[in-house]
């Protein structure tokens, strides 16, 4: 959700242009009087606002959410979609105060917004400094375009013809163009792991079975990328599920999705004791390496019938790498190991009885 917020307030911004700065209004307050805390009113000042340097501010009333309130965006950078901070901002007092994240890869702004002379805005960023806003009106979109996705793929798009870049890490399977006369942009779709891409469909019909398209937008449209699964595709982590062993610990790897991986190893220090790490990755195949995070190592303990007695988590945030060799082993690296050296598993044969 709060990606989708600031894609629409990145697109919608991108209209604006310069205005000028306003006038700090005085705030009259009792003499000899304690200070008290600032009452709630009326917040009514919303729309989209610049400053004299290209700085873009917005203030947007959301009664659709979870908890309705007003949401908040800001661009105070050259680069838009790398400079850009959105999200919902409780009313505190006279002012909007609170934390923006970012729509990229910085950090979170903590800013307070008030009131600034007859119409202005003022953005107090802490330990960034003071913007002062004044109202811009922005051309009505008149040409609406809509991109989706039709099963497990993604998308981009950028305008002109450059071919637009996908972000696996942030990808969109929905977008939004909203544009006040034509312009050519292009389209890019790329299929998830276990898809294909199919073609591109315009209002339903059939466009284009290009992965990349370069068009004019000239009239409202949808736009609809098509994938569909793979009927070849195949786990890479298939060619190594089954059981290891190394000296008295046991591994298995399974297939977890399209391409990740399941590891769990069990290490016994006796035969009432175990400990257990469970470990989910996604296998890279060019280096045969599974690097994880977030691995949870639990020490199990077992009662007189061979039932858990109990399972203490000892920590949930465990990291290191499996690498696999083409001879039936794989190598296994915990950066937590109390053992200081890597530990080699060998595959275990499946017998017969299928033991």
């Amino acid at each position: 959700m709060k990606k989708t917020l600031c894609l629409l307030l990145a697109l919608c911004l991108a209209f604006a242009f310069s205005a000028c700065d306003g006038a700090k209004p005085e705030t009259p307050s009792p003499e000899n009087a304690a200070p008290a805390e600032a009452a709630i009113g009326e917040w009514t000042r919303e729309g989209y606002f610049e400053d004299g340097e290209g700085h873009v501010l917005s203030v947007t009333r959301m009664d659709d959410v979870d908890e309705p309130g007003w949401y908040v965006g800001c661009m105070l950078g050259a680069e838009l979609m790398d400079d850009s901070w959105g999200g919902m901002l409780p009313q505190a007092g006279a002012a909007l105060q609170g934390e923006l994240p970012s729509s990229g890869s910085r950090e979170s702004l903590s800013v307070t917004v008030t009131e600034e002379g007859e119409d202005g805005l003022l953005l107090t960023v802490e330990g960034g400094g003071s913007y002062h806003f004044s109202p811009v009106e922005l051309p009505q979109a008149t040409i609406i375009v809509t991109i989706n996705t039709e099963g497990r793929g993604m998308i981009a798009y950028a305008e002109g013809e450059e071919r637009p870049e996908i972000d696996p890490e942030w990808p969109y399977q929905s977008a939004y163009i909203g544009l006040a006369e034509p312009k050519t942009h292009s389209f890019a779709a790329a299929p998830e792991a276990g898809s294909v891409f199919v073609k591109w469909t315009r209002n339903g019909e059939d466009y284009s079975v290009e992965p990349v398209v370069t068009l004019l937008l000239d009239e409202s449209a949808d736009f609809v990328a098509v994938f569909e699964e793979d009927p070849d595709w195949q786990n890479p982590v298939m060619n190594f599920i089954g059981e290891y062993q190394c000296g008295r610990a046991h591994a298995t790897v399974e297939c977890s999705g399209y391409e990740d991986a399941w590891i769990c190893i069990e290490w016994g220090s006796s035969v009432w004791e175990l400990a257990r790490w469970d470990i989910f990755g996604r296998l890279d195949p060019d280096t045969l390496t599974v690097a994880y995070e977030g691995c949870a190592k639990q020490i199990v303990v077992y009662d007189n019938s061979g039932e858990i007695a109990s399972q203490e988590p000892e920590y949930e945030d465990g990291s290191g790498t499996v690498v696999f060799h083409d001879d039936g082993t794989f190598t296994w690296h915990e950066d937590q190991s109390e053992y200081g050296s890597d530990m080699v598993f060998e595959w275990l044969p499946v017998t017969e009885s299928g033991e």
